[in-house]
């Protein structure tokens, strides 16, 4: 039976979600702007004081903003209570060395390969990078079938990922389409049990521009495959 996310919450760090209001009425939005040196990196210390902020993270999706805040990914599979695998999709392989005490958009895989409960790793991207590392495997997008999980999964998705026609974030881009992306997502929420997920890759938020209509649909598609909403979506 599809397993299906029971809450949804987009992580108000800044305006990235300003110009997507459908989205906004379909999660719970909880604000985080008063905490300072967030983007790009984070200390320790601070992801603690940002955790308190969130109850619930077990059974819910959660919008975390440009892919400069994937790391926002570590500090909620740190709150998990139980074993799991992670999935993650993502032009970046993001496994990189950083300063003692900080977690950053490309480190944060690196952490949370050393948490003990999160058992097993499998990432989606294009990037070629060797990883020494046994919890985790690299396939490409098109090998998404070949991800056997062995226990519940949590989802991480990055857009930058799409081809930049797509949408455009704000790094460089892979050369997945939106509607293959959807495929994979609807593989493996049907496949496998689902105990949580993030999406992030939102595009600039200076101004309003297509890109933020280009991506609300896509997070809107991507929402009503992970959740239990029943509320259609009127384009």
């Amino acid at each position: 039976m599809k397993s299906l996310l029971s809450s949804s919450y987009i992580l108000m760090f800044d305006e990235y979600y300003s110009f997507q209001p459908r989205l906004k009425e379909m999660c719970t939005c909880i604000e985080l702007k008063n905490f300072s040196s967030t983007k790009y990196m984070c200390s320790k210390k601070i992801f603690d004081s940002i955790s308190e902020k969130i109850k619930k993270v077990e059974n819910s999706l959660f919008f975390l903003g440009a892919g400069e805040y994937h790391h926002i990914t570590y500090m909620l599979l740190k709150k998990f209570n139980k074993t799991l695998s992670l999935i993650v999709i993502d032009k970046h392989v993001d496994y990189s060395d950083t300063y003692p005490g900080f977690i950053t958009c490309g480190s944060w895989l690196k952490d949370a390969a050393a948490l003990n409960h999160v058992a097993e790793i499998f990432v989606l991207s294009e990037e070629k990078k060797n990883i020494y590392n046994n919890k985790i495997k690299i396939f490409s997008p098109v090998e998404y079938k070949k991800i056997k999980p062995h226990l519940p999964v949590y989802i991480s998705i990055d857009k930058d990922i799409l081809t930049k026609s797509s949408i455009n974030t704000t790094w460089d881009q892979g050369h997945c389409l939106p509607k293959t992306l959807i495929e994979i997502v609807l593989y493996l929420s049907s496949a496998f049990e689902i105990v949580g997920a993030d999406i992030c890759g939102e595009p600039p938020a200076q101004f309003f521009s297509p890109e933020h209509k280009k991506s609300e649909d896509i997070n809107l598609e991507l929402l009503l495959l992970l959740t239990a909403k029943s509320q259609s979506i009127v384009a």
